[in-house]
């Protein structure tokens, strides 16, 4: 009720930032539908390989006697990396990413966007 002619916020957005929005909208959705999917999809775990997956004491103090701390660090390190991408591990894993590139969109579309001319 100030009086002024000002247009709402939300009206005078560039071309760039209308992209980078639906762009992270889009991307949002899509990680968290295909993490849905992958989720639902995943089969219960194999009791077997959960057994054998499991690190042998024996193998973790004959790998640090050859290759010291760091590389007991670099295995264990690399398992859990390499457990990321199975089951419902990678389920949480693309929901995560998914909302972490929408996240950068929207950053982008906020503080990058082209200032419309006054």
């Amino acid at each position: 009720m100030s009086g002024s002619n000002e247009v709402n916020a939300a009206v005078k957005r560039s071309p760039l930032q209308k992209r980078m929005y639906l762009a992270g909208t889009a991307v949002l959705f899509a990680g968290l539908i295909a993490a849905a999917l992958i989720y639902a999809n995943t089969p219960p775990p194999d009791e077997a390989v959960a057994r054998y997956a499991a690190v042998d004491p024996r193998y973790q103090i004959e790998l640090q006697r050859i290759g010291g701390n760091a590389a007991v660090l670099m295995a264990q390190l690399h398992q859990w990396f390499d457990g990321l991408w199975h089951g419902t591990a990678l389920a949480y894993t693309v929901a995560v990413l998914g909302i972490a590139i929408a996240g950068a969109c929207f950053i982008i579309g906020y503080f990058f966007a082209d200032d419309p001319q006054h």
